[in-house]
C-alpha cells in the first residue's frame, strides 16, 4: 500500500466514523443540551430571541439523535439477516455434501 492509497484509506474510515449512529447520537445529545441550556438562560434573563434559537437547537438535537439510534437499529437487523443468510448458507452446503 502506498502513501495515497494509506491516506484515502484513513479518510475512508474518518468518514465512517463521523457518519456513524454513536457520532449522530453523540452529536444529538449535545445539541439537546445546549439547547436546553439557551433555552432556560432565554427564559430565565427575559430574552426571546435566545431562548427560541435554543428551542430550534434542541430539536434539531433531538432528530439527530433519533437518526442515529434509528442507524443503530438498522445495522442491528443488517447484522441478523447476514448471519442468518450465512446459517442458511451453511445448512444448505452441508445438505449438498451428503
Amino acid at each position: 500500500m502506498n502513501a495515497d492509497q494509506a491516506k484515502d484509506k484513513v479518510e475512508e474510515k474518518l468518514d465512517d466514523a463521523s457518519n456513524s449512529a454513536a457520532a449522530d447520537k453523540a452529536r444529538g445529545h449535545s445539541d439537546e443540551l445546549i439547547g436546553s441550556v439557551k433555552e432556560k438562560v432565554g427564559s430565565v434573563i427575559g430574552d426571546d430571541k435566545l431562548e427560541a434559537e435554543g428551542q430550534v437547537q434542541n430539536a434539531e438535537g433531538k432528530a439527530e439523535r433519533l437518526k442515529g439510534e434509528f442507524k443503530e437499529k438498522i445495522d442491528d437487523a443488517t447484522d441478523k439477516v447476514k448471519a442468518g443468510v450465512g446459517a442458511v448458507k451453511d445448512k444448505v452446503n452441508e445438505l449438498l455434501d451428503k
